[in-house]
């Protein structure tokens, strides 16, 4: 069982007066709230989608393995992965399953440490980061080629990260749906708009995050981190997105070589499921991962 959450305007009140007092230690309470995945402390029962399998990944404690829809064969078509975002699972990005299967490509996903029904209700970037490479590794072993990632939100940053130190990687094209450009970013607003909190115990939350993440927030952008990415980026976020603010898509696309900004409807959750979206995903891993190879299924 998980412990009810007190009402927002209490949690206010709590922090304010504890911060007060102590703000090493509210921002180490705070550093908890801020590294929850669970918000509402479910997990989805451990049950593997319609039409996909499973599939192992080694290397990386905090990533048990994913869901792949396709054959196991090597020559079976190439691999695209799907990072979902912070705080939902694997299941967000299934919508994107059918346009990139009918292209010809097996299709992963995988629930990143601390969501869906991976162990634990805490995470931190460096291990969502970490457990990205380690999927990218585990099916271009098995499987070959993975030749496009189309990442959601917060996992842009892990979606990045990973095909940073991965230089030599088959990926020949990134989509961002609706991506948060910097963690620093992430922290500000959820510390302003979320729990109001005291400068003091904010700047605790930055030394507690560097100490658990091994390296500062900062560290975290997708710009910073992918800037030397050469491959073709596409870039889709709602103006009108009350998550994350469209200036984030928009310090992405000028950070990123070959990025292209386009809007997209829906906000921050429901653009993952309009058509035109998915037609435009599709689209643009066509034209630039394809080979005219793939089989149409």
């Amino acid at each position: 069982m998980t412990r009810p959450r007190a009402p927002l305007p209490v949690r206010r009140l709590g922090y304010a007066a504890f911060g007060t007092v102590a703000p090493a230690a509210a921002g180490r309470r705070a550093t908890d709230a801020f590294s929850t995945t669970r918000a509402l402390g479910l997990r989805p029962d451990d049950v593997v989608p319609l039409g996909a399998r499973r599939f192992e990944v080694g290397g990386d404690p905090d990533v048990r393995g994913g869901y792949l829809w396709g054959g196991p064969a090597r020559e079976d078509g190439p691999v695209a992965l799907l990072v979902h975002g912070w705080g939902i699972d694997s299941s967000s990005m299934q919508a994107l399953v059918p346009p990139l299967r009918a292209l010809g490509y097996r299709v992963a996903t995988f629930d990143a440490p601390g969501h869906g029904v991976a162990s634990g209700s805490q995470a931190t970037m460096t291990q969502f980061t970490r457990a990205t490479g380690a999927v990218l590794d585990a099916l271009g072993d098995a499987f070959g080629e993975v030749r496009a990632v189309v990442a959601h939100s917060l996992g842009s940053i892990a979606a990045a990260g990973a095909l940073a130190a991965r230089p030599g990687a088959s990926v020949r094209c990134l989509a961002l749906i609706a991506p948060t450009c910097t963690l620093t970013g992430v922290l500000e607003r959820w510390a302003r708009a979320e729990l109001r909190l005291r400068r003091p115990v904010v700047a605790e939350i930055y030394r507690e995050l560097r100490r658990r993440n091994g390296v500062p927030v900062s560290h975290w952008d997708v710009a910073g981190l992918g800037g030397d990415l050469d491959l073709p980026v596409l870039v889709l976020h709602d103006p009108r997105d009350d998550v994350v603010p469209y200036a984030e898509a928009e310090a992405v696309a000028a950070g990123l070589r070959g990025a292209r900004l386009e809007d997209a409807p829906g906000g921050h959750f429901g653009i993952l499921l309009d058509p035109g979206v998915r037609d435009r995903v599709a689209a643009f891993v066509t034209r630039h991962a394809s080979t005219g190879e793939e089989v149409i299924r």
